[in-house]
């Protein structure tokens, strides 16, 4: 095994190897689990996208950083303007995608992370710090300063590349009240009893030209939501809030209404994942969003694998314990720290693009100097010198709110309360992490395993 170690490209296969098994096995989770799931698994893999660079420039490289969050908006605004600006990729016949999108983005990153390393390469400690900090602040104020290209304060609605037979954009009615009658009864439906099965959705498809052409904004195959459906009496509707998707479940029993008994019940077929009108039914809006997270996310971090157990990861780590000693051995410290901004810029930017297309929408407020901070503060609590330490801090970040939130409810918190909470426990387990375990969970957990192995060792 050791000599097949040395062949050349034997670490890159062993990486991509690993990545690979990795990204099966989320996709494998992310297919067995419920929406909310899919949903934190989704924020679990864009905030370890973006603490991989992290890990980089604050583990490896030894910098500071207050910006990552202005770096995912970075990549976040790009990928906005690109999908709604541009139909086609300039100068070319290329139809503009979210994979190109997420590639200018990734460019983006590349030249802000270059400019922020040159401006930063002679500075450290609070000085680094207070560049970051203002660069955290300034850049998502931009918008606000420019609303006519980034929304302002509103922000910008995104039009997400969904693939083929998923969700498309429906547009607003500019104050058109929809005409079309909504069914009151599972009854009114003549297929509710026979072909439908609970929980079929309700598509455009499923009503005849006549009704559909009542639906200005509403393309053929579009799923319905009770938004489409202004006019209907709510209480007609069994537990559907506005913008739910509509289901044979949404209507009660009883009380059928003649207006509804053209409709038909578009059915999933198992073996395709389609209904009977050629609709994806099986399309789930949040196993998308986490499969697009996990896909970049392992992708990244075979990047940053291979980076940081590298030549260049022997680089940073040079520069970080003695700049002076690596400068005479001819690495320039400058450099280094340059690289590693770049890096890690193009990591945030891409987690920034992944993040505006979860959120479907992208503003000043949702990259604010807080994201900088939980990103600083989970990957420290991870561990800032392990790439497993990033995914750690990134699942903390997910979960511990959500354990506030849970425990404030079961013990009747007040609402103010509620939401400092989880800033409070992250600023405890901060200083608890410096004090107590300076390198982290990782960190701690490889240091008590080399003192169970030396004490083995010793006593064999």
């Amino acid at each position: 095994m050791r000599d097949l170690m040395r062949l050349p490209g034997a670490r890159l296969i062993q990486h991509a190897l690993l990545a690979f098994a990795a990204w099966a096995v989320l996709m494998w989770v992310n297919g067995s689990v419920d929406e909310l799931t899919n949903y934190y698994l989704a924020l679990i893999a864009m905030y370890a996208t973006a603490m991989f660079g992290m890990v980089i420039l604050v583990g490896l490289s030894g910098q500071v950083s207050l910006g990552s969050g202005a770096l995912m908006a970075i990549g976040g605004y790009i990928f906005a303007l690109t999908t709604l600006n541009w139909q086609y990729i300039p100068l070319t016949s290329i139809p503009m995608n979210g994979v190109w999108a997420m590639l200018f983005a990734a460019i983006g990153g590349v030249v802000f992370g270059l400019v922020i390393g040159l401006l930063g390469a002679r500075l450290t400690g609070p000085y680094l710090a207070g560049l970051t900090l203002g660069i955290a602040v300034g850049i998502p104020a931009i918008a606000n300063r420019f609303p006519g290209l980034f929304g302002g304060e509103t922000g910008l609605q995104l039009t997400v590349p969904y693939p083929d037979g998923g969700y498309p954009a429906v547009a607003e009615a500019s104050g058109e009240q929809f005409v079309t009658e909504l069914p009151t009864s599972q009854d009114a439906l003549p297929s509710a009893g026979a072909s439908a099965g609970a929980g079929d959705l309700l598509t455009s498809d499923n009503f005849p030209s006549g009704d559909a052409s009542a639906l200005p904004s509403v393309a053929p195959g579009d799923l319905l939501t009770a938004d489409n459906f202004p006019s209907a009496d709510p209480s007609a509707m069994a537990s559907v809030a506005p913008g739910d998707l509509l289901t044979v479940d949404s209507f009660p029993s009883a009380g059928a209404t003649p207006e509804a008994s053209s409709l038909d019940v578009s059915v999933l077929d198992p073996s395709t994942g389609t209904g009977t009108d050629g609709v994806d039914l099986g399309f789930v809006l949040e196993r998308w969003e986490a499969s697009l997270a996990i896909a970049v996310a392992c992708i990244v971090g075979f990047i940053a694998l291979n980076l940081v157990r590298g030549r260049q990861g022997r680089v940073w780590r040079a520069v970080r314990d003695d700049p002076v000693a690596a400068a005479v051995s001819g690495i320039s410290p400058a450099g280094s720290k340059v690289t590693a901004f770049m890096v890690s810029s193009v990591f945030a930017s891409l987690a920034g693009a992944v993040f505006v297309q979860i959120l479907a929408y992208v503003g000043p407020g949702a990259f604010g100097l807080g994201l900088s901070l939980s990103l600083l503060v989970g990957i420290v609590l991870g561990g800032r010198s392990s790439l497993v330490g990033a995914v750690i801090g990134a699942v903390l970040l997910v979960w511990l709110p959500e354990f506030v939130l849970g425990l404030a409810g079961d013990r009747g918190w007040d609402e103010q309360v509620t939401n400092n909470a989880p800033n409070l426990i992250y600023g405890l387990l901060v200083v608890l992490v410096v004090l107590v375990a300076p390198g982290g969970i990782v960190g701690t957990l490889q240091a008590l395993v080399g003192r169970i192995f030396k004490r083995t060792a010793r006593s064999g």
